[in-house]
């Protein structure tokens, strides 16, 4: 019966690139578990593109008497097998990716140019209020010779703009934002502060996997599923999938030693040149989701633009469903910006009172006040969703320090000196909800296992199944023979047949 064949679906230019950074990494040789523990690739991946980085790159094999294969690259990593010509499917999937590249930075751009356009278009509105109320006060004044300090009064608001207009730059000019312009554009650090931080769960995921196998070549190739729970964090339900992927993705099985523990051994892991003492099984805790990475000036600096617009759509909405006529005569101060507007507008172009009050309604007000609503809505919704994957995060990380404290004397196991140290790890509220988190985290991982109280004060538990299974685990690793699976020596090489 033949092998079932494996699917995966996955980006064969991107496993190319992370094969042959591995391999440059490991001085360009290298075995497949080499391989699988440098780039944290599934063995299936690897197999699978490291013929082809072999024929470009011009790559030799040696194989020793175990049967393990070495590749080498004495003549470097570079692709020296690739034509000029490009296929029609390259040709597309680089249009389509430019395409993709064009249409988001367009995005952009809109997103920038419609809070800044704005800004700028109800500031000259401002502006033009300000210069006809001045021009009109003094024509008053000279009318009436009466001076009752309209002139004044303009002049002091014209000076006012303006003083804000130099605090706006010389607030541009802070080295903060300075700094903020060199690192990151500014539409970049709109577009975060809307649509947030570009997260990258593969990098985790691979960060994760590379931490399980160098774990297994430090302890023989073997794991069980608790285990698996401290390295990674994860919940019973979780481990379950994950050593399940493991398994197909590194070709490992289950057993079950002499004393009745379930265990998963991998020995296409330690098939490795590598010595183990020089891995790091070390997993960092999950970072939580920020609301953006620009500094907080940066962000205090889009809200007040998009404030400022969201403020003047709401004034034109509020004055245009009162209309012109209405207003005209009321002697209202606060309308004479959105008067002088249908006035210059209905001046100046061909359109009537009723097109210029529509117009101003859809253009100055409608618009902007959707386009500010959504800036400030959006990012709202995703803290909204940010916050509960963040509590997962803690969740996973704090469930790590108490897995560690569990495992390290399953006899006597005091959860309430276990405690978070910074905000990555502190899930829920303290006290009875932390408490009883910390509980449930206990009784997950003890599973179907007898989960005894010793003392009661304090409150102490023990799960005698832990020590045994531990000890069991020494045993069975004692017994393993890792060099049964190591690379021996040299029997055939194709640089020399070549020669």
């Amino acid at each position: 019966m033949s092998k079932p064949r494996k699917i995966y679906d996955f980006s064969e230019e991107k496993v190319q690139q992370q094969l042959v950074t591995a391999l440059r990494r490991n001085q360009g040789s290298a075995t497949v578990a080499d391989l699988i523990s440098l780039s944290g690739l599934p063995k299936f991946q690897v197999e699978s593109m490291l013929p082809v980085v072999v024929d470009e790159c011009r790559g030799q094999m040696q194989v020793t008497a175990s049967g393990d294969i070495l590749y080498r690259f004495p003549k470097g990593l570079t692709n020296q097998a690739r034509g000029a010509s490009a296929t029609w499917k390259r040709i597309l999937k680089r249009f389509l990716t430019v395409s993709a590249k064009i249409l988001t930075w367009l995005f952009k751009a809109w997103i920038v140019v419609m809070l800044l356009g704005y800004f700028a278009l109800f500031v000259l509105i401002l502006l033009a209020a300000v210069v006809i109320s001045i021009a009109l006060s003094f024509a008053k004044r000279g009318e009436d010779r009466d001076d009752s300090g309209g002139g004044i009064l303009g002049f002091y608001l014209v000076t006012r703009v303006f003083e804000f207009f130099l605090l706006l730059w010389l607030y541009s000019g802070d080295t903060q934002i300075r700094d903020q312009k060199k690192k990151k554009p500014f539409f970049k650090a709109v577009f975060e502060f809307v649509f947030g931080v570009e997260e990258k769960p593969e990098v985790r995921e691979r960060a994760q996997r590379k931490a399980v196998i160098a774990w297994l070549q430090e302890h023989k190739g073997s794991i069980t599923l608790e285990e698996l729970m401290v390295l990674t964090g994860a919940p019973r339900q979780e481990a379950d999938r994950l050593v399940s992927r493991l398994l197909l993705e590194l070709e490992g099985q289950p057993l079950v030693s002499d004393e009745g523990t379930l265990y998963f051994f991998f020995p296409e892991v330690l098939r490795t040149t590598k010595d183990s003492s020089l891995t790091s099984s070390h997993l960092a805790e999950a970072e939580l989701i920020p609301f953006t990475r620009n500094p907080s000036k940066t962000n205090q600096w889009i809200g007040f633009l998009n404030g400022f617009n969201l403020v003047l759509s709401a004034y034109f909405l509020g004055f245009g469903s009162l209309g012109f006529e209405a207003i005209q005569g009321s002697g209202d101060a606060l309308a004479f910006v959105y008067q002088l507007t249908v006035v210059l507008l209905v001046n100046f172009t061909s359109l009537g009172l009723a097109s210029a009050e529509a117009l101003i309604a859809v253009v100055l007000g409608i618009v902007p006040a959707a386009y500010s609503a959504f800036f400030f809505g959006i990012p709202l919704v995703r803290r909204w969703r940010e916050k509960q994957r963040n509590e997962l995060r803690k969740t996973e990380n704090f469930r790590r320090k108490v897995l560690v404290r569990v495992f390290g004397n399953p006899l006597e196991i005091r959860l309430e000196g276990i405690e978070p140290d910074s905000e990555r790890n502190a899930p829920g509220k303290p006290g009875p909800e932390r408490e009883a988190l910390k509980e449930r985290m206990l009784r997950d991982v003890a599973d179907s296992r007898l989960l005894e109280v010793q003392s009661t004060a304090p409150l102490v538990y023990q799960v005698p199944d832990f020590l045994r299974e531990k000890n069991d685990m020494v045993k069975v690793r004692a017994a393993t023979d890792t060099k049964a699976y190591r690379p021996s020596e040299v029997i055939f090489d194709t640089e020399k047949r070549l020669e």
